[in-house]
């Protein structure tokens, strides 16, 4: 069984092929990187050498109807709204008739009622979306380096919106709680905290033709989308 998990970040459980393209990942696969970070402390590294480096925003190299569950928590966000579409529709290539994908991501209603709440200023809305590459409190060096090691959000999602494009795209999708899923392990792979003011989606591939019958929109007329 070939379970993915992208954008797995520090998060690399067993049974699971863990999928990143972070310079930490990179870094973790440079020869004696990690011996000479441990000895003079350059950077903070919880980085496995085990991750499988791919790049989500181009054609995924695996054959379609190749997977069998594909998971991914607070990846999908860090997209601009083109990438984050054509991921899942290379999502929706990989996986078998029946396959299982399972998305979280943050939720934007819950910083805008903040907003109207009152319970965070204007000035302050787009810190909690995490559109920047700096923070108020970076220093200097991290101000310069930023661009280099920070993943600004780059579309934000609700539920109602994530459960559309995933259904126009041909999944059969629900929104789901936390460790409510029909991926039998799901406790290895899903974090609590990850979960906490989070959307989730989880969804199966349909056949051609039941999606046909639903009248969910063709891939290929996506395919051309701006």
């Amino acid at each position: 069984m070939l379970k993915l998990n992208l954008g797995c970040g520090f998060h690399t459980p067993s049974g699971w092929l863990n999928v990143d393209y972070a310079i930490g990942a990179w870094l973790a696969k440079t020869p004696g990187f990690s011996t000479i970070n441990k000895k003079f402390k350059f950077i903070n590294f919880n980085w496995s050498n085990d991750i499988f480096l791919c790049d989500l925003t181009k054609k995924l190299p695996w054959d379609d109807d190749s997977v069998d569950i594909i998971y991914s928590s607070h990846s999908l966000e860090h997209l601009s709204k083109i990438e984050g579409r054509y991921l899942l529709r290379e999502c929706h290539r990989l996986l078998k008739t029946n396959g299982i994908i399972r998305i979280v991501v943050p939720d934007l209603k819950v910083i805008i009622n903040r907003y109207t709440e009152g319970k965070i200023a204007a000035d302050e809305v787009l810190d909690q979306l995490y559109v920047s590459y700096n923070s108020p409190t970076d220093r200097v060096l991290k101000r310069i380096i930023a661009p280099f090691i920070q993943f600004p959000h780059k579309c934000m999602y609700d539920t109602p919106t994530l459960l559309r494009i995933m259904s126009e795209i041909g999944f059969e999708v629900i929104s789901k709680q936390a460790f409510e899923s029909e991926i039998k392990d799901v406790e290895v792979i899903e974090q609590s905290e990850r979960t906490a003011e989070s959307i989730i989606v989880e969804g199966k591939k349909i056949s051609a033709y039941v999606c046909k019958q639903a009248n969910f929109v063709p891939l290929d007329s996506l395919a051309t989308e701006t």
